[in-house]
């Protein structure tokens, strides 16, 4: 393996004589290098995360020559004090820096790790940022190569497969056209990004609070949905509607007031008979047609004189539709709204989402045909059982396929982007395609900053950073007739 083995792009190499090698932690080496003597030195770098001081160890000991370390520089990351902690106190049983936490990649043998703890010294100058003083320092450092070790010390290194990735404590949204589309999505987000816990039940889980999933284009007739035969529940279990206008299997309890005598309680009971004669899915539609703008079309489901203290009581807590045209709509769209305190995503999201829809159909129905607008599921506690994780898994690497981020469509409008040398021209439009401004700049990071806040969708922002870099790149090079959106950068044209 030739030296550097990690990160060869990023590091300064100076003289192999030297035995000293200096860490910037997180300042930037273009500031820094012209001031120091490549002869006093033999490797620069900078050190920006709590991995990267693995990677910094395995550099030092493919090289044993190098005896000592001048860290200075910013310490934006406290990178620098757990490579201070590591040398000054080392690992405990489980491989973790003492003291910090941090663990070593296990593929670096304990002993290695305690002969360069032996072998190392560190000047710690942590905060040190000007490059004459860190010049000044240096020069006091020298310090010829000596080999701690007969010969290099390489160990693999094996890509990490993480059981969960970092995320926001609580928040997430997501969009779909259709309730299969979003409910791929959300199996995939609660097992990339839940936290493993515990539960009242017996079984661990993945989950995610709050998280808000929007769908919008979903049929709200059960005979023309999205289901797929690969959900964990059959067309004919989820029901259809019936020629009296009723509802068969699961939207049955969904929408009607009958209750099988072997469940404790039905949403279509708490919807259709509350407290044993309240119809609020009747009242909603009554409070809608009084008054289109109405804020009060409210049902409620959690009943405190009796839920509080209920063993099992209903997920489903709260439902609100609003009537509400956006500009450009012929007539007021029905939104609805749903709140769950509870939410078993793999076995139950779908088919609960499948009979909202339906009500949001039927409420629409009783107002004179009003069309559909979104239905946004709120889900508090967004979780999937450990006995699921394996065939929820099996499930997304069978069906679920990301967005490409140039086909997302953003409820915030679209860009198109031109040259006009000597600036990049952007020009915002409405979903409409009206135009609403246009912004000028000479560099993606300048136009960036000026259209954020007008990108709704991340696929979006990936593409158009894309473009826009493209952009810029024809600018720079005196060819903006090689740009053309959408198309490879063309400098032949």
């Amino acid at each position: 393996m030739t030296w550097p083995p990690y990160f060869a792009q990023s590091l300064a190499l100076g003289s192999s004589e030297s035995g000293v090698g200096v860490c910037l932690l997180w300042t930037p080496q273009d500031r820094v290098l012209p001031a120091l003597d490549p002869a006093d030195y033999a490797v620069v770098g900078n050190l920006y995360s709590r991995d990267g001081v693995s990677f910094l160890i395995r550099t030092i000991l493919a090289r044993p020559t190098i005896r000592t370390i001048l860290l200075c520089g910013k310490d934006a990351t406290g990178s620098g004090a757990t490579l201070a902690a590591l040398l000054r106190d080392g690992l405990d049983a489980e491989g973790r820096v003492v003291g910090d936490g941090t663990r070593l990649h296990p593929e670096i043998p304990r002993e290695a790790v305690e002969l360069l703890r032996r072998s190392l010294t560190l000047h710690d100058a942590r905060d040190t940022v000007r490059p004459e003083a860190i010049a000044a320092r240096l020069r006091e450092l020298r310090r010829p190569a000596e080999p701690f070790a007969v010969a290099p010390l390489i160990f693999p290194y094996r890509e990490p497969i993480s059981a969960s990735l970092p995320a926001a404590d609580s928040g997430m949204l997501l969009r779909a056209d259709t309730v299969r589309s979003a409910y791929l999505a959300l199996i995939w987000h609660v097992l990339s990004f839940g936290v493993r816990g515990a539960t009242q039940h017996s079984s661990d889980q993945r989950e995610i609070l709050d998280v808000l999933t929007v769908v919008t284009a979903e049929p709200s007739d059960p005979a023309a949905c999205s289901h797929a035969d690969w959900m964990p529940f059959t067309r004919a279990s989820m029901g259809a509607r019936l020629p009296d206008g009723g509802f068969s299997g699961y939207l049955g309890q969904f929408l009607t007031d009958a209750q099988p005598a072997d469940v404790s309680y039905t949403y279509g009971a708490r919807l259709r008979s509350f407290g044993g004669g309240i119809d609020q899915v009747a009242a909603i539609i009554a409070d809608l047609r009084a008054s289109g703008a109405s804020r009060r079309a409210v049902a409620s489901l959690w009943n405190p004189a009796t839920d509080i203290a209920n063993p099992s009581p209903p997920c489903l807590n709260l439902v609100q539709a609003r009537l509400r045209a956006a500009p450009g709509d012929a007539a007021p769209k029905l939104h609805l709204t749903a709140y769950f305190r509870s939410h078993d995503i793999f076995r139950a999201w779908a088919a609960n989402a499948y009979g909202l829809r339906a009500l949001q159909g039927l409420i629409a129905e009783e107002l004179g045909g009003a069309p559909l607008g979104d239905l946004a599921i709120l889900s508090h506690s967004a979780h999937i059982y450990a006995h699921d994780w394996e065939p929820a898994g099996e499930l997304l690497a069978q069906h679920y396929r990301p967005a490409d981020p140039h086909l997302s469509r953003d409820a915030r409008g679209s860009f198109v982007v031109s040259l006009e040398p000597p600036e990049i021209l952007v020009r915002h439009y409405s979903s409409g395609g009206e135009h609403l401004q246009s912004f000028r700049g000479r560099s993606a990071r300048e136009l960036g900053r000026q259209i954020r806040a007008y990108v709704g969708e991340i696929g979006h922002a990936i593409y158009l950073g894309q473009e826009l870099q493209k952009a810029e790149l024809a600018l720079a090079l005196g060819k903006p007739e090689a740009y053309r959106q959408d198309r490879p950068l063309d400098f032949e044209a």
